[in-house]
């Protein structure tokens, strides 16, 4: 009877490590490097020069997308946007110097983050800043930002 007893403890012992190692595991999935850093929007016009944002990775509070970023731009750098909710998130019509006056004429994104980039025939490649950065394959709310990463917005037309 006594070996059951120790057995019993054992276990239950086994079980409540086990659950408190797994609530532990999940009460923060970014690590501390993925909080760290940097990264810049760049919100070029159809002339003129761009206006250039670095971000703080700290100020995203959980959301570590292209949304979060533009939240950022709106409420610390009073930078004007105009987007529509749509069931793939949301779609930019405008933001800052970033102004389609033509209808022909869209907001595109391009990024830095490698799984991001777009693959398909209309992807596109262009530099900046010595930063190679390929249209967007997602929209605004489902980009990533990472430390260093690179975020450019401009007018383009089809």
């Amino acid at each position: 009877m006594n070996k059951k007893r120790i057995l019993a403890v054992m276990l239950t012992l086994a079980l409540v490590l086990s659950l408190a190692f797994a609530f532990a595991a999940c009460t923060d999935d970014q690590t501390p490097a993925a909080k760290e850093g940097t990264f810049r929007v760049v919100l070029m016009p159809k002339e003129g020069e761009a206006d250039v944002y670095t971000i703080d990775m700290a100020l995203l509070d959980g959301e570590k997308n292209g949304e979060a970023a533009v939240m950022q731009l709106a409420g610390n750098h009073g930078v004007s946007v105009t987007w529509e909710e749509s069931s793939f998130g949301k779609y930019l019509i405008a933001i800052g110097c970033v102004q389609p006056t033509e209808a022909n004429e869209y907001v595109r994104l391009f990024t830095s983050v490698e799984k991001d980039k777009g693959v398909d025939a209309y992807a596109t490649t262009i530099e900046y800043d010595g930063v190679s950065l390929t249209s967007s394959a997602v929209g605004i709310s489902l980009m990533t930002v990472e430390p260093d990463c690179v975020i450019l917005i401009k007018v383009d037309s089809y």
